[in-house]
């Protein structure tokens, strides 16, 4: 079945989501700049052991996925059609979407091991150093390349109808891969994060984090989960593919939200790393110069041992 012959609307999203990205990237992108530069004066410093290492990595995903949002959105306004050619069609969905699961392994991480220095606050010292954050962070990153290449490949272009990321009907191998993506980017995450606040003493960042992924990633997952399963069900998929379109878009588009929350979430409610931005950047902190002086080795609740 071509894509032509499900006939779908494809202008209803462009609003929606042209105001969602523009939103987003306008204020993601400076409140993450902030919010690394900030970590990296932190980390000069000495403070915040391996919570940095995973901060860093995360809002390192979170600026990359920023950063093709303008793409998309001159995709949009051209009518779904993306005229840089297939290369760069690939390049950036490609780095769209390993940013996407980047982020959701960081949280996980970030996750667990805050139940770690609560839980088991000595036991866990020696797997909480900064060199075993490295090295999970080069793990994250290398599986998630590899499991973002297994699914986009052979490609994510549509050369007739210059479609990119998208496929109407999707062909079996993407269905797949995208019931993966349901059940190891959020399935799986969901059931540690909620592993880990059955524990009584895990609270404040947990909560947070908790709440972020399932708002932010939980409709995009669920809707996708239903539509790609139905997909392989059925022998006549336009019709759902139409009637689903517009809020599976939405949805998808939401996903971007963690780039904008995930600074003030984890940065700006951080002492510390407020202090080093108004240290190294007087005009954040003008008027506050006389605010007692903190401890560069005694950090927010994100960063301290409990």
């Amino acid at each position: 079945m071509s894509n032509d012959s499900c006939n779908l609307p494809l202008d209803t999203d462009t609003v929606g989501l042209t105001y969602i990205y523009g939103l987003i990237f306008s204020l993601g992108l400076p409140s993450n700049l902030l919010s690394l530069w900030g970590l990296y004066q932190l980390g000069r410093s000495g403070g915040g052991g391996c919570q940095l290492v995973y901060i860093l990595n995360l809002l390192l995903s979170d600026l990359l996925q920023l950063l093709t949002l303008p793409l998309w959105i001159l995709y949009l306004q051209g009518g779904h059609r993306w005229p840089y050619g297939q290369p760069a069609c690939e390049l950036v969905g490609y780095v769209f979407y390993v940013n996407v699961y980047a982020s959701v392994m960081f949280l996980c991480l970030i996750a667990l091991d805050r139940c770690l220095a609560i839980v088991y606050p000595l036991s866990s010292r020696g797997v909480r150093t900064v060199k075993v954050a490295a090295v999970s962070g080069v793990a994250v990153w290398t599986l998630t390349f590899l499991f973002c290449l297994w699914g986009l490949l052979p490609s994510v272009f549509d050369s007739e109808r210059l479609l990119c990321l998208e496929q109407y009907p999707v062909s079996p191998r993407y269905a797949h891969f995208k019931i993966a993506t349901v059940a190891l980017g959020f399935l799986l995450p969901c059931a540690i994060l909620g592993e880990n606040l059955l524990r009584r003493k895990i609270v404040g960042i947990l909560v947070i984090i908790t709440i972020n992924f399932i708002v932010v990633f939980g409709p995009y997952h669920l809707v996708g989960g239903y539509r790609f399963v139905y997909l392989l069900m059925t022998d006549e998929p336009c019709g759902l593919e139409r009637s689903i379109f517009l809020v599976y878009r939405l949805c998808y588009g939401l996903t971007s939200l963690n780039t904008l929350l995930d600074p003030l979430f984890y940065i700006f409610l951080c002492p510390d790393a407020r202090l080093e931005l108004r240290r190294s950047l007087p005009c954040v902190g003008k008027g506050q110069s006389t605010r007692k002086q903190v401890t560069l080795t005694s950090t927010c609740h994100l960063f301290t041992e409990p």
